[in-house]
């Protein structure tokens, strides 16, 4: 595959323009603060922890649930 001049210079400026527009969207972003990051962190850790025990409460009362019922 032969690449000529004015393909590749198409290419570079095409990846260039890309970046330009990219770095101008990452411009308009409001990224939240340092405490808003901290507060959703916190959330998500408790919602981990909650489903974790929910999931693990279930899990153990339907193991005992079976034992039971295949012990008889």
């Amino acid at each position: 595959m032969v690449v000529t001049v004015p393909a590749m210079k198409e290419s570079i400026d095409s990846a260039r323009t890309f970046l330009q527009e990219a770095r101008a969207e990452f411009r308009k972003v409001q990224w939240p603060s340092r405490s808003e990051v901290r507060a959703a962190t916190l959330v998500v850790i408790a919602l981990v922890v909650l489903v974790t025990l929910y999931l693990f409460a279930v899990d153990w009362i339907l193991s005992w649930f079976f034992q039971m019922f295949i012990e008889r």
